[in-house]
């Protein structure tokens, strides 16, 4: 595994230039995790074809509507799916927030994000990547091939996984 610290990644403008982000990894247009400081209500990047989860990581939450009034909650440390390419609004919940994204193809992979609550065997995947959010920094590994095993310590809050959905075999 490697280690990254959050702070030294470059900030990148949102694709809608609302906002800041920083890429921790991605594959492509396939997949990516990032992690963004939403500091006001506005709309939120639509990525066609792509699942996204995401969890609140500092900050009290945000409340993201489509023009359907279809409403997907984001609260602290927990983790919410829904669909990239809706015409999502943000609304802060008192304040900014800072916000892991995961996003994955759909009928390419497919990502998983656990709270880090106890040890934790992370499965051979394409990617895994552990969250500790009160450090600020994040543990990458890629091409998982032998199961690894993630402690709640030294604030581990979160573990991402990226598997392939073809038939097992990884891209």
């Amino acid at each position: 595994m490697r280690h990254v610290s959050i702070a030294s990644i470059a900030p990148e403008r949102w694709r809608n230039g609302g906002g800041i982000t920083r890429t921790v990894a991605s594959q492509g247009g396939d997949w990516r995790v990032s992690i963004a400081d939403v500091a006001r209500d506005g709309p939120y990047s639509r990525f066609e074809g792509i699942a996204r989860i995401s969890v609140v990581l500092r900050g009290h939450g945000v409340v993201l509507r489509d023009e359907t009034g279809a409403a997907v909650t984001l609260k602290p440390l927990l983790a919410a799916a829904y669909d990239g390419a809706r015409a999502w609004r943000a609304s802060l919940d008192d304040g900014p927030v800072t916000v892991l994204n995961v996003m994955t193809r759909i009928g390419a992979y497919r990502a998983r994000v656990h709270a880090i609550t106890q040890p934790l065997a992370i499965a051979p995947c394409r990617a895994a990547l552990v969250v500790a959010s009160d450090a600020g920094d994040v543990l990458i590994a890629e091409n998982v091939r032998e199961a690894l095993r993630v402690e709640p310590s030294d604030g581990a809050r979160f573990l991402v996984t990226i598997e392939s959905e073809t038939s097992g075999k990884e891209r």
